[in-house]
C-alpha cells in the first residue's frame, strides 16, 4: 500500500492519517525465569514479581497481566492468585466478594496430580489516580500442607524430557488512555 501519511488537520483533505496518540501510553513487563515454591494456607507475596510503575497520567487505566510459565503442586493442590499495591496496602482488580471466612482471590488454578503443571493466566483493570511511582506484585499460595511451585513441577528431575523442562514467566502492565477503556 502506497499513499501520503498525514496528521488528523490532513486527514481532512484526503491524506491518511499517521498512528499518533494512540490508546497505549506505556507498558512495562518482567521477565522471571529462575523456579519458585511456596507453602501455606494464605496466599503470600511472590517477591520475584515485584515491579514499579509510574503512570504517565492520572486519569489513565492500568492492565495488568500475569503470564505464569507452568505451577504445579506437590499433590492434588488448589492455587490462587491476585495482583496486589504494595504501597498502598490493597488487593488490585476484581477478587470475589466476602463469604463467612473464605479467603478472597481472584484467581484460583487445580493441579490435578501430583507433579502435574500447567500454564496460568490471569488479568485485571487498575484505575491508580496518580502519576507517583506505585509498586505492584502478584500474590499466590496453595491450600495447606501443600506446596505450589512456579516454572517447575514438583519432581524437578534433572534430563532432557519436556514435563521436566523449566519454564519463565512474565508481569506486564500496560497503561491506556482514559478515554480508550471504559470500566463498570
Amino acid at each position: 500500500m502506497s499513499g501520503l501519511i498525514g496528521d488528523n488537520t490532513a486527514r481532512a483533505s484526503g491524506v491518511i492519517a499517521s498512528a499518533g496518540g494512540g490508546t497505549i501510553l506505556s507498558a512495562k513487563s518482567l521477565a522471571f525465569k529462575g523456579v519458585l515454591s511456596n507453602s501455606g494456607s494464605a496466599p503470600a507475596q511472590l517477591n520475584d514479581f515485584n515491579m514499579s510503575f509510574a503512570p504517565t497520567t492520572s486519569d489513565g487505566k492500568l492492565y495488568f497481566q500475569a503470564c505464569l510459565g507452568s505451577v504445579g503442586g506437590s499433590t492434588t493442590v488448589e492455587t490462587a492468585f491476585y495482583f496486589y499495591d504494595v504501597t498502598n496496602t490493597t488487593i488490585i482488580g476484581a477478587y470475589a466478594d466476602s463469604h463467612g471466612s473464605r479467603l478472597r482471590v481472584s484467581w484460583k488454578y487445580t493441579v490435578n496430580t501430583e507433579g502435574d503443571n500447567g500454564g496460568v493466566s490471569f488479568g485485571c483493570w487498575h484505575e491508580p489516580g496518580t502519576t507517583s511511582s506505585i509498586d505492584y506484585t502478584i500474590f499466590g499460595g496453595a491450600n495447606a500442607g501443600d506446596t505450589m511451585y512456579i516454572n517447575k513441577n514438583h519432581y524437578n528431575y534433572d534430563n532432557t524430557n519436556i514435563d521436566s523442562a523449566h519454564t519463565a514467566s512474565t508481569f506486564t502492565i500496560t497503561e491506556y488512555a482514559a478515554d480508550a477503556v471504559t470500566l463498570t
